[in-house]
């Protein structure tokens, strides 16, 4: 687990970011938005929200890891766009730990260390 004082440097980063976790809830809505049918025309719609979600949350990872030289930051793929959460895995050496992000709210972050 994050000491502390990482905890705090990590919040902080988090905060930081609060325009591209802002974004992220945008791509979370556009995602619930598609129609989804038939046709097969969802499917651009789709790839293109993967895409702001992937690069929204790929600045989001580089910036923590700037913060956080030394630890290896993982961001676990959320199993649907439409999730308002990130999920990443902190770790260097010993110290091992698991950080929640929910953006659900515009504006807004619950930040959670679970381990």
């Amino acid at each position: 687990m994050l000491n502390e004082e990482n905890y705090e440097i990590l919040k902080n980063s988090f905060i930081e970011f609060q325009r591209l976790f802002n974004k992220l809830g945008v791509v979370a809505d556009n995602a619930s938005n598609i129609n989804y049918d038939e046709s097969g025309l969802y499917q651009e719609e789709e790839e293109v929200c993967e895409r702001h979600w992937l690069k929204l949350s790929s600045k989001i990872v580089d910036g923590i890891s700037q913060t956080f030289e030394g630890y290896s930051i993982e961001l676990l793929k959320n199993d649907s766009l439409e999730k308002r959460e990130l999920v990443f895995n902190i770790n260097k050496d010993e110290e091992k730990s698991r950080v929640v992000v929910d953006y659900s709210e515009n504006d807004s972050l619950s930040i959670t260390q679970i381990s």
